[in-house]
C-alpha cells in the first residue's frame, strides 16, 4: 500500500507539471535513475531505513516522469494531426463496437492519414462513432478508411459539467470523429485474430451470441450481457434507473467483486484437488487458468485486470503456504495496474471498486462482530448486509462526490442481489462452458437456472422504486470535505483497530470540524445570489439562483429538453444549493423574487441585481443595457450598430458558426465587447 501510495502522488505531480519545464522533467528521470541505484545499494548493505526514503523518491519521481511523458506524447500527436491536411485516415478496429441511442462507437488504433503527397504514418488513438444501422459494421481487428478528418473534442463550457474530453484523455484518447454510411471501408484480410487484445475480444463476442441464443427474455440478457462481458448496450434505461436507485448499479459492471464470487466458487470446487500428491500445483494451474478464461469472456477490461491479479497472487500465497495480509494483496494489484497505466487512478470505477474492497478488509469483521444471531438463516443474511455495509461505507464520499445521490434501501436490496448474482455468475459461466460440449438436457437445465436468478435479480433491484424516499439526491460534498470525511473513517477503524479508544476525542474533534465546515459553505451558498450565461448547444439559456431556487429564462425548446438539462446545468445547480427550479416565461412577465422580466416581439428584457440583459433576435437601441445576448440565426446585414451605451455582447447557443463569425466581425468593428458561450464558455454575470 505503500508504494501505491508514492505511484499515486507521481502521477498526481505529473498530471499538473507544468508544460513548459522539460529541463526539469529530464532531472525528474535523473532523479529517478540515481534514486534507484541508491535504494539497491542500500538494500544490500541493510540500511533499510534510508532505502524505504530513496525507494520512496525513486517511486515518486518515476511516477511523475511517467505521466508527463505520456501527456506530451498524447499532446505531439494531437499536433502533428492538426499540421496535416489530410481528407482520409487508414485505422485498425480496437474494440467492439458499442451501441449508443442513435450510433455506434468504435476505438481506433489510427495508422495513417493521407494528405495531398500521400500517406502518412501515425500512431494514435481515436474515439468515432457510425451510424446504428450502417450498411457495415466493423469487428476488432479490421482496417479500416474511412474519408474524413478527426477532431479535438471539446472540455466543458459550464461550472461542474462532465468533462469529457479529460475523461478521454485518460484513456489515451485525444481526437474523436464520426464516419456516415458509405464514407468508409472495411478490410479484413489483415486481422490478426492472435493478439491478446483481438483474441479477447472474439470471445466476447462468442459469449454474447450464445447468451442471446439461449436467453430470451431481453432484460435478463441484458443483465447477463453487462454482468459477465461488462457491455451495457442492451439494458433498458429503466432497468439502469432501477439499479441505480436500489444502489446496485455496481453490479452492472465487470468489477473486482464479480472476479472474487467466481474465484471462491472455482476454488470450493477444486478445493480437493489440494489433498493429491503435488495436487497443489495442479489446483494453482486450473484456478488460474479459469480466471483468465473469464477475463477473456468479459473482453479484459482494466476492473477485470486488477482483481484477476489480486484473485492470481491469493492462490498463489495459499498454495506456497505463505501468510498474505489482504490490503497489501489489494496494493500488489493496484500497483501493478498503476504501473501499467498511471491514468487509471482518475478512472471512477478504479477508485470505487478498490475503495470498496478496501472498505470490506477494514470494516467488514468490527461490523460483523456486532451481532451473531443463532439463526443460521440470520446469520447469513447479516453477514452479507455486514459486507454491504462495508463497501458502501468506504465508497459513499466518492459516490456522492460523483454521482450527487444516496440509495437508501441499499441495505435492504444488496442482501438479495447478492444472493442471487452468487448463483448467476457461477452458472453463467457453466452455461459457456456446457455449450461446447452436445449435453443438450444439462443446456437446458443451467439455461433455466440463469433466467431464474437473472429475473430475480431484477426484481429485487425495482423493489426500491415502490418504496417512500428511495433516493436522495441533490447532495454535494466538496474536496475538502472528502478529505475530512475520509481522515474521519480512517480514525475510526483505527481506535477499533487498535484498541485505542482515546482516539474517539479526535473523532469527535473531527466530526464537529467537518460540521462546522460543511454548515458554513452551505449557509455562505445559500446566500450569495449568482446568475449565469450558459453554454447549450442549440439553446440560449441564463439561470439566476436566490436561495435554494433557480429560474431558468431560456428558449421552450429548452424547458422540454430534461437531458440537455441534466448534462450542462444540473450539477451547477447542486453544487448551488438549488431544491427548485422554475422556468421564467411570458406568463409571469413582471418582478419575481428580484428578476424583472418583460417580453416584446423581437425579445425578452431581463433585471438582475442592477444589470440590464436583453435576449433576442434583433440588436435592442432602446435601452443602455449591460448585456446583450443575440439569438439571430441570420447574417447581419448592417456593419453599423446603432446602439445605446457599451454592452457585452453574447453569441448564444442556437446562432451557427458562420453566422457568429459574421457577428463577431460587426461587434469587432464597432468596438464593442464581445463573448462566444460556445467557444469561450459560460460567462458568470457579475
Amino acid at each position: 500500500m505503500g508504494f501505491v501510495f508514492f505511484c499515486a502522488t507521481g502521477i498526481l505531480l505529473g498530471r499538473f507539471w507544468p508544460e513548459n519545464l522539460l529541463i526539469s522533467l529530464h532531472l525528474v528521470l535523473a532523479v529517478s535513475f540515481l534514486s534507484a541505484a541508491i535504494s539497491f545499494w542500500l538494500y544490500r548493505i541493510g540500511n533499510y531505513k534510508l532505502f524505504a526514503m530513496t525507494l520512496a523518491i525513486f517511486l515518486i519521481a518515476s511516477s511523475t516522469f511517467s505521466t508527463v511523458f505520456r501527456n506530451q506524447r498524447l499532446q505531439m500527436e494531437v499536433a502533428q494531426l492538426n499540421k496535416l491536411k489530410y481528407n482520409s485516415y487508414e485505422a485498425l478496429v480496437n474494440t467492439i463496437p458499442e451501441k449508443r441511442k442513435k450510433s455506434l462507437r468504435l476505438e481506433l488504433g489510427i495508422i495513417g492519414v493521407r494528405t495531398d503527397s500521400g500517406w502518412v504514418s501515425i500512431d494514435a488513438k481515436a474515439l468515432i462513432s457510425i451510424p446504428l444501422d450502417a450498411s457495415i459494421i466493423p469487428e476488432p481487428g479490421d482496417h479500416i478508411v474511412v474519408k474524413g478528418q478527426l477532431w479535438e473534442p471539446k472540455g466543458p463550457l459550464n461550472p461542474e459539467e462532465f468533462d469529457y474530453k479529460q475523461y478521454l484523455w485518460n484513456k489515451g484518447i485525444a481526437v474523436t470523429g464520426y464516419a456516415a454510411d458509405g464514407t468508409f471501408a472495411v478490410f479484413t484480410k489483415d486481422r490478426n485474430n492472435w493478439k491478446p487484445g483481438l483474441c479477447s475480444m472474439h470471445v466476447s463476442q462468442w459469449a454474447d451470441k450464445l447468451f442471446r441464443a439461449n436467453i430470451q427474455d431481453d432484460r435478463s440478457y441484458g443483465l447477463v450481457k453487462a454482468m459477465l462481458l461488462g457491455r451495457r448496450d442492451d439494458l433498458r434505461s429503466d432497468q439502469i434507473d432501477d439499479y441505480t436507485t436500489s444502489g446496485t448499479v455496481h453490479i452492472l459492471s465487470v468489477s473486482g467483486m464479480h472476479v472474487a464470487m467466481i474465484f471462491l466458487v472455482i476454488s470450493f470446487l477444486l478445493s480437493w484437488m489440494k489433498r493429491l500428491r503435488g495436487g497443489k500445483y495442479l489446483y494453482l494451474f486450473m484456478v488460474t487458468s479459469m480466471l483468465i478464461f473469464y477475463s477473456l469472456v468479459t473482453g479484459f477490461p482494466p476492473s477485470v485486470q486488477r482483481a484477476t491479479v489480486m484473485c492470481i497472487v491469493l492462490v498463489i500465497a495459499e498454495v506456497f503456504g505463505k501468510k498474505h495480509n489482504s490490503v497489501n494483496t489489494l496494493g500488489v494489484s493496484a500497483f501493478l495496474i498503476l504501473l501499467l497505466d498511471p491514468m487509471a487512478l482518475y478512472d471512477v470505477g478504479f477508485q470505487l471498486s478498490y475503495l470498496a474492497m478496501l472498505g470490506i478488509f477494514l470494516f467488514y469483521k468490527q461490523l460483523e462482530d456486532l451481532w451473531r444471531p443463532s439463526n443460521w438463516l440470520l446469520l447469513k443474511t447479516w453477514q452479507i448486509t455486514a459486507l454491504s455495509f462495508a463497501a458502501q461505507l468506504a465508497t459513499f464520499p466518492l459516490s456522492i462526490y460523483y454521482f450527487h445521490q444516496f440509495p437508501f434501501y441499499f441495505w435492504l436490496v444488496n442482501p438479495f442481489v447478492i444472493l442471487f448474482t452468487n448463483a448467476l455468475l457461477p452458472a453463467a459461466m457453466v452455461l459457456l462452458f456446457v455449450s461446447l460440449f452436445p449435453l443438450h438436457f444439462a443446456q437446458v437445465a443451467i439455461n433455466w437456472i440463469v433466467q431464474a436468478c437473472a429475473y430475480m435479480t431484477n426484481f429485487s433491484a425495482g423493489v426500491p422504486k415502490s418504496l417512500p424516499g428511495f433516493l436522495v439526491d441533490n447532495l454535494y460534498l466538496d474536496k475538502i470535505e472528502i478529505v475530512m470525511l475520509y481522515l474521519i473513517l480512517f480514525f475510526v477503524w483505527y481506535m477499533f483497530d487498535s484498541r485505542l479508544f482515546r482516539w474517539a476525542k479526535l473523532i469527535s474533534l473531527s466530526i464537529l470540524l467537518f460540521v462546522i465546515y460543511a454548515f458554513s459553505t452551505s449557509l455562505q451558498t445559500y446566500l450569495t445570489p449568482t446568475a449565469m450565461f450558459h453554454a447549450v448547444p442549440k439553446h440560449t439559456v441564463i439561470t439566476f439562483k436566490k436561495g435554494n431556487t433557480i429560474y431558468v429564462s431560456s428558449n421552450e425548446e429548452f424547458a422540454r429538453d430534461t437531458n440537455s438539462y441534466n448534462f450542462f446545468i444540473k450539477n451547477y445547480a447542486i453544487k448551488e444549493g438549488v431544491l427548485r427550479r422554475i422556468f421564467v416565461n411570458s406568463q409571469n412577465s413582471g418582478t419575481v423574487d428580484g428578476i424583472y422580466f418583460r417580453e416584446n416581439e423581437n425579445g425578452k428584457l431581463l433585471g438582475w441585481m442592477g444589470k440590464t440583459i436583453y435576449v433576442g433576435s434583433k440588436i435592442e437601441s432602446k435601452h443602455a443595457l449591460d448585456y446583450q445576448m443575440l439569438t439571430n440565426t441570420k447574417y447581419a446585414v448592417s456593419s453599423n450598430l446603432k446602439i445605446s451605451g457599451r454592452p457585452i455582447f453574447l453569441l448564444g447557443g442556437d446562432v451557427r458558426k458562420r453566422t457568429g463569425d459574421r457577428w463577431k466581425e460587426v461587434i469587432m468593428q464597432n468596438n464593442h465587447a464581445f463573448h462566444d458561450l460556445q467557444s469561450s464558455g459560460a460567462l458568470s454575470l457579475r
